[in-house]
């Protein structure tokens, strides 16, 4: 198993905000979705604008042909391409998904399933992103692309 890596850490870049842009990121609420599919932030790029998470493709997440809801699969796509726009905004922004593109490719059946995504390219509110998910032997199973907003969290909120 991969262990965490932080580039940027490695080479002694923080974020300026007292820790390095992996575990800033690593913190992040997620929710009890991310909970149920076993999210685990791997590694963070930022020169490449990557990230890389781990999921877990359990029996509650499959459907009665024996492999997982394509619903579970398009859920982990889009938490790799929300943690590929946050890992890139070290500010507190709220990152909401517009449009998501999601393509099954091959069914994913039970195991430690890998996504990498990519931030494309960033403007002042919109982020362009791509995510690519890795079934447990490593095959490609499914991708997606989504135009994400970026807004700044109400005073309120953390």
């Amino acid at each position: 198993m991969m262990e965490p890596v932080d580039k940027d850490k490695a080479n002694g870049d923080g974020d300026g905000n007292g820790g390095a842009p992996l575990s800033r990121l690593q913190r992040r609420p997620r929710g009890p979705v991310a909970a149920l599919l076993g999210h685990r932030l791997i590694s963070i790029d930022l020169a490449e604008g990557t990230i890389e998470a781990e999921f877990q493709a359990a029996a509650h997440l499959f459907n009665p042909m024996g492999v997982m809801q394509g619903g579970m699969t398009m859920a982990m796509l889009e938490h790799a391409l929300v943690d590929a726009v946050a890992a890139g905004n070290a500010s507190a922004k709220d990152i909401i998904l517009l449009e998501v593109q999601c393509n099954f490719l091959t069914a994913v059946e039970p195991g430690p399933v890998r996504c990498r995504a990519r931030l494309v390219r960033q403007g002042r509110s919109t982020a362009f992103v791509e995510a690519q998910l890795f079934d447990n032997n490593g095959e490609l199973a499914a991708t997606a692309s989504a135009v994400a907003n970026l807004e700044e969290p109400e005073p309120n909120q953390p």
